[in-house]
């Protein structure tokens, strides 16, 4: 089943889109590259676009983001590549741009999920996939106890292991309602009944322990909380979506391509020139492929003259400064954390 994007274009509307919401600089992309491998990719590529073409991940929409750290955290290690698009640009080819709301029921629930099912890439038509978003959501033993008011960990061990033991249903629910669910109310009403089916037919001790507490109510925050705590384990990336399964990338863009790894720059810019010793060569085999490959690509589809720069990065500068972004992230994280530890000890 293939769900029209109609209610996700009404939500917008109210949202007031990308009117309401400052343009960044700058979008990053990071895509798989290569001739080799991916030629539908390199031909959309020289087209000016990104196509999310269907598959076991595919749900429809194009995901960017408007945070540099994407460069870092997925250049030249989960993908081969990475486009730098100027906001303005990208904005005046695109239409229906969208920041992901990451703490909106709402919005994560609209349109069967889909922005929750792009988020975990995951395939709406794949009733495994449903499961599995349905597992998501499962909240941790001290949100439970927040949410029912309970010291005691017998009551949440045995909450959590009925919930667990209703995904497979629910999943199959959301996979067979899709077409229902326009926003967190809907999606309640269709997950909802099967969990409280699911109470009536356990006829364990665990019935008595757990009937008192499952009750549609808790039912609503539980599933609100759950879906708002998978979406934010995401909010880092800052990630937005185009409403469609084409991408468009503006000519202005910048693409840099993740080269070979050598170990001291003027090395590598004297093979992307030809200058390499006949000795220089046999020890670099594997990375001259590399880079005639590269080039090969850039040269075929025309990228170098369609796009401002196409730059192939020296995977070996580019990890060395990727180990001192790393290093500088944790150390900033470690601060935050002694930060919001000392108020906690002064009381």
């Amino acid at each position: 089943m293939k769900l029209l994007m109609e209610n996700w274009r009404s939500y917008l509307a109210e949202l007031e889109n990308i009117e309401g919401v400052g343009i960044p600089k700058k979008f990053y992309i990071s895509i798989r590259f290569g001739k080799k491998l991916h030629p539908t990719i390199m031909k959309d590529l020289s087209e000016f676009k990104i196509v999310k073409h269907a598959g076991k991940a595919s749900s429809d929409i194009v995901g960017f983001a408007d945070n540099p750290s994407n460069f870092m955290q997925f250049h030249g290690s989960i993908r081969d590549a990475t486009i730098v698009m100027p906001g303005k640009d990208f904005a005046k080819v695109n239409d229906s741009v969208v920041k992901m709301e990451y703490d909106n029921p709402d919005f994560l629930t609209q349109d069967g999920l889909k922005a929750l099912y792009r988020l975990f890439e995951k395939n709406q038509d794949d009733e495994s996939h449903a499961v599995r978003i349905m597992s998501t959501i499962i909240i941790t033993d001290d949100e439970l106890k927040k949410l029912l008011n309970v010291t005691g960990n017998l009551e949440v061990y045995h909450i959590q292991q009925f919930l667990q033991r209703t995904y497979d249903k629910t999943g199959a629910a959301l996979k067979n309602n899709l077409d229902k669910i326009n926003n967190f109310d809907t999606f309640y009403k269709v997950i909802a009944p099967v969990i409280m089916r699911e109470l009536e037919a356990t006829e364990s001790f665990q019935s008595e322990t757990i009937s008192e507490y499952i009750t549609p109510e808790f039912i609503k925050h539980f599933l609100k909380s759950g879906i708002v705590k998978a979406a934010k384990g995401f909010e880092e990336e800052r990630e937005w979506v185009v409403d469609s399964n084409v991408l468009n990338v503006p000519p202005s863009s910048i693409i840099y391509i993740a080269g070979p790894t050598v170990k001291k720059k003027e090395l590598f810019h004297r093979m992307k020139k030809g200058e390499l010793t006949g000795a220089e060569k046999g020890v670099l085999s594997f990375e001259i492929e590399k880079m005639n490959a590269i080039m090969s690509d850039i040269e075929e589809y025309g990228l170098d003259t369609k796009y401002k720069k196409v730059i192939i990065t020296d995977m070996g500068t580019f990890n060395a400064a990727k180990n001192k972004w790393e290093k500088k992230q944790r150390e900033m994280k470690y601060e935050l954390e002694k930060q919001q530890e000392m108020p906690q000890a002064a009381q």
